[in-house]
């Protein structure tokens, strides 16, 4: 799904939307959610982040689940500025990609990035990542540890779009 696809479903009149779970523990599975529940979610996540209108949002999962369609709903609750990258396991190899408030990414996209300099520096960089779809190691944890601003280890339960 294109970012404009899941930007025409989320104006239209219906107030459900298609998600999919990641599949972290299992086959993803579609579930019908209510728009204005995410909206919800949104709000307590920039919150609790503490995100500003007009701070930068990385947008580097596919839409076709419910992580990366919770990156766009955060960015319309919080009037962030949202940058979109093809989805990849080095989504912050684009040299042109300014400094992000925050992004989220799974595992293999937080770990690939440290085993580039470049990368690295950007990931460094920015103030909230919030890391899902899978668990994260001893030895991916204890390199985050190491960080200058906030790492999230999470896992979301779609069902009730919420993180743990």
């Amino acid at each position: 799904m294109e970012l404009n696809e899941f930007l025409a479903e989320w104006h239209n009149d219906n107030p459900r939307i298609l998600v999919h779970t990641s599949g972290s523990t299992g086959k993803p599975k579609p579930l019908m959610v209510e728009k204005r529940r995410m909206l919800n979610s949104a709000r307590i996540t920039c919150d609790f982040l503490g995100l500003k209108p007009g701070d930068t949002a990385l947008l580097c999962m596919p839409l076709d689940y419910i992580a990366g369609k919770m990156m766009v709903v955060r960015s319309l609750q919080r009037d962030l500025r949202l940058t979109s990258v093809r989805p990849s396991s080095h989504p912050l190899a684009d040299e042109t990609l300014p400094c992000f408030t925050f992004a989220a990414m799974v595992p293999m996209q937080v770990f690939n990035s440290l085993s580039n300099e470049t990368e690295l520096r950007r990931l460094k960089a920015i103030k909230n990542i919030l890391i899902g779809g899978g668990a994260i190691d001893k030895e991916l944890e204890l390199q985050l540890r190491q960080f200058p601003h906030a790492v999230w280890s999470s896992y979301g339960m779609t069902e009730t779009l919420s993180h743990i």
